[in-house]
């Protein structure tokens, strides 16, 4: 925020402001504090931001999320400027830093304060000071023995070293809009797209993280399996063993005992643990074969849940590369900590109200049938498990992460034709990691034989019935996204 921009919204803030009294303080994160004005009979809400990219003041509307205890600055601001007056708001000349004069009774005497925001980017902060112009207390402390300016309670402060004149920002104003709401709306969209990307990276992590745990797990179970399947054959060594007891001394390392099973016969040496007698070595071997097709059993039921999930994982990758809007991020959201790949965190800026919306794509067919397509594994469950009727038409592409799609055929099944078809292929295409191919084969069934195993991963299916045809990757117009 440039200093002419903050001279207009200074100008505003000490018109609207002053006079009111600090009903609350909120501190959502390090960077932001958010002051509530009761003033001409309504309550004014004043944001005053440090960060290091968009550091501003203004009045705001955006809804903010408080973490579970107040931060330490808040906390402090809380006891010592709550019920304070608010005595002026100015800025210092062509800078862009603000001041803004509190007043508090003290018993029979009135406290003066001063609340400096300094909106300088990287350096900015938010100090209290008392009437003598001494450090209170600040959003970030600067030691005296490293810093050029030091901030700590106790302190006077001194101004800030000379620094370049900043950029003005050019927003947008709006006829009949107020310099806070032109910058309320300007920032809040700058702050949704930062949020968007922080949280699309956090969302990315997660899955990766647990596309890397995945592939462990399904790495060492195939250890098991290899080992395992080696040691099923143990209780022919074990056999061979009691065969040749009489002949085997206690103490001996190996045996050497002929393997009828062998075509022809042949001496096979058998590895012997000294410490055991020749018949509890071909137990030992009889276990270890029993405790080997045991494993062999579980891992047969393992192993391929494993696979089912890092295909999951997969198609959570191909959610993430193609969400463009913050519901379809809180959907992904919703879905991975429901997975368990994500837990919920609190204490976070809110991107603004998010509606729950339904997690499927509508459209209409060129010839007027109507069309799902799921946004997210969830919304892909639900066509398959609520909206899908018998007579349905249900795609996917083949072999790859995508939506699943329905034609609801709604009685009409002797009007559905080909351009019908090929227009659900071709959309089941283009909401699928094959989006930028130039021909796609997709899958398509009559929605009785599409089937939700039980347990599965959201979006997973088993298809009893199918055809393919190939298409190009195309959204249908007039869909709702």
């Amino acid at each position: 925020m440039g200093p002419l921009l903050l001279r207009h919204i200074t100008l505003e803030l000490d018109e609207r402001l002053s006079g009111g009294v600090v009903s609350r303080v909120h501190q959502p994160d390090e960077k932001n504090l958010l002051i509530k004005v009761f003033v001409g009979g309504h309550e004014e809400r004043l944001l005053i931001s440090a960060h290091p990219l968009f550091s501003r003041m203004h009045l705001t509307g955006r809804a903010f999320e408080n973490p579970p205890a107040p931060l330490r600055f808040c906390a402090f601001l809380r006891s010592r400027i709550t019920n304070a007056r608010i005595d002026g708001i100015s800025q210092a000349e062509g800078e862009r830093i603000v001041r803004i004069g509190l007043k508090k009774k003290n018993g029979d005497s009135i406290e003066t304060m001063t609340l400096v925001a300094e909106l300088t980017g990287k350096s900015g902060n938010l100090i209290l000071l008392d009437s003598a112009g001494v450090i209170l207390d600040a959003l970030r402390y600067f030691d005296p023995e490293t810093s050029v300016r030091a901030v700590v309670p106790g302190l006077p402060l001194t101004p800030l070293p000379p620094a370049p004149v900043a950029a003005e920002v050019e927003i947008p104003k709006k006829a009949g809009e107020s310099w806070n709401e032109a910058a309320d709306r300007y920032y809040s969209a700058l702050l949704d797209d930062e949020v968007f990307t922080l949280e699309k990276s956090r969302l990315r992590r997660a899955i990766n993280e647990a596309a890397k745990k995945a592939a462990r797990k399904l790495n060492n179970l195939l250890g098991d399996k290899k080992r395992a399947e080696a040691e099923k054959g143990y209780g022919g060594l074990g056999e061979l063993i009691v065969y040749n007891l009489k002949d085997i001394k206690r103490g001996a390392t190996e045996a050497e005992a002929v393997d009828y099973s062998l075509e022809p016969p042949a001496a096979v040496k058998v590895k012997l643990d000294p410490k055991l007698s020749p018949k509890e070595n071909a137990e030992k071997y009889f276990k270890r074969a029993k405790k080997a097709k045991v494993a062999l059993t579980l891992l047969g039921e393992r192993i391929p849940k494993v696979a089912d999930e890092i295909d999951y994982i997969d198609t959570l990758v191909y959610e993430l590369d193609d969400l463009k809007t913050k519901e379809d991020l809180a959907l992904l959201k919703d879905e991975l900590v429901e997975g368990g790949y994500l837990k919920e965190m609190t204490g976070r800026v809110k991107t603004g109200p998010v509606e729950k919306v339904e997690p499927v794509r509508r459209f209409t067919s060129t010839e007027g049938f109507e069309i799902l397509c799921g946004r997210s594994g969830p919304g892909n469950d639900l066509i398959v498990k609520k909206y899908a009727a018998s007579e349905d038409i249900w795609f996917h592409v083949s072999k790859m992460p995508g939506s699943h799609v329905l034609i609801k055929v709604a009685g009409r099944g002797a009007e559905l034709t080909k351009k019908t078809i090929e227009e659900a292929a071709s959309l089941a295409a283009w909401h699928s990691k094959a989006q930028n191919a130039s021909k796609v084969e997709v899958i398509y069934a009559e929605a009785r034989h599409v089937r939700k195993p039980r347990g599965a991963k959201p979006g997973m299916v088993t298809v009893k019935e199918h055809k393919s045809i190939l298409v190009r990757p195309k959204e249908l117009a007039g869909g709702s996204l």
